[in-house]
């Protein structure tokens, strides 16, 4: 018999609406594997440790969440040592608290991989009559090998007060023993969350997506990358044109140029954004403004939160339609790390060496 209160789930007022990810140790050979797996969420946001972490695990560094945010809840108390997911699910349910939005454990496969580091997945709200069969994110008796990596960029992306994570159209493994977001893993600059500091402010909510300078240090290359990716493009798809003139269209984003947002990782951006109202996010980084074609970052915020493709000012019209209009995938104009994505209007894929 599992004791119910190593699960430490605290209390939090009714009003406050929070999404909670829960994360269970459950194998207890490898400590080294425990404190690498440790690493990649001991540094987000809200972070929540039963017992508390040691000081040099969190450096003393606070990421004050801003309202309506999540938190993430680790327990690492051999109590729950080779729990099985319906173990812990019954014992969730026992606790009469408020339940996670999702469940992670760290088992034996997480500790077995190095690369991937693996966690078992699985959420705890009731599953609808209408949610595809295909979807992942299901309750507790049907689980998604995810990797830890990903799992921390999910969660980035999860904090807007109690989001259904079952609505989220992610992209399933084909096969049950594939780990989703495993491709993170093997970038040569995979996406890590740092903690922020001080207090840099929410990103705007807007009905266009976003277009955030990260980098202030050249001004009129700043006006270059605005100017291109503003610039009307002729085209003889079925696109939605302005009536002045059918045969043009144009990007529609709304352009954040806030020194507060200097130097932020698109990791950061990411924890910072609206993403209930975008499912994409377009970065100016120091990249793009030293880079004479000015590559542009645009991050994946819905299907596998942290991808990012590299596109030149010019493509981001039909990536910014497409993509908001949901006529295409994120799929369809992700390129190789390494690689600018040029998307002519002819709608030919051109993928440049970085």
């Amino acid at each position: 018999m599992r004791p119910p209160s190593p699960l430490f789930l605290p209390s939090f007022p009714a009003e406050e609406k929070i999404t909670v990810f829960l994360v269970v140790r459950t194998a207890y050979d490898d400590q080294e594997a425990w404190q690498d797996t440790l690493s990649y969420l001991s540094d987000l946001p809200g972070v929540l440790a039963h017992p508390p972490l040691p000081q040099s695990e969190h450096d003393g560094r606070e990421d004050v969440p801003p309202s309506n945010d999540q938190r993430l809840l680790l327990v690492d108390d051999p109590a729950w040592r080779n729990a099985t997911t319906a173990e812990v699910h019954s014992a969730l349910e026992q606790a009469g608290s408020e339940l996670p939005h999702m469940v992670l454990l760290a088992d034996e496969r997480t500790m077995a991989d190095p690369v991937h580091r693996p966690l078992l997945a699985f959420t705890t709200s009731s599953q609808d009559q209408d949610t595809p069969q295909e979807h992942p994110f299901v309750p507790h008796e049907h689980v998604l090998r995810i990797g830890v990596r990903q799992a921390s960029m999910l969660y980035l992306v999860s904090d807007h007060g109690g989001h259904d994570l079952e609505e989220w159209k992610v992209t399933l493994p084909e096969e049950p023993d594939e780990v989703f977001g495993a491709e993170l893993d093997l970038l040569a600059s995979p996406p890590r969350y740092r903690p922020l500091t001080g207090r840099p402010p929410r990103l705007p909510v807007s009905e266009d997506p976003l277009l955030v300078r990260t980098h202030h240090g050249d001004d009129e290359a700043w006006k270059a990358v605005v100017k291109a990716v503003r610039a009307p493009v002729f085209d003889d798809e079925e696109f939605e044109r302005p009536e002045e003139d059918p045969d043009l269209f144009y990007a529609y984003v709304h352009v954040v140029d806030d020194s507060g947002y200097t130097g932020l990782s698109f990791e950061q951006l990411m924890r910072l954004s609206p993403h209930d109202e975008h499912t994409f996010l377009i970065v100016a980084d120091e990249l793009t403004m030293l880079d004479p074609r000015h590559p542009l970052l645009v991050v994946d915020l819905w299907d596998q939160p942290g991808r990012s493709f590299r596109a030149v000012p010019g493509a981001i019209p039909s990536i910014q339609i497409n993509l908001s209009l949901v006529n295409m995938d994120f799929d369809d104009f992700h390129c190789d790390e390494g690689f600018i994505q040029y998307w002519e209007t002819e709608h030919e894929d051109g993928a440049e060496v970085l």
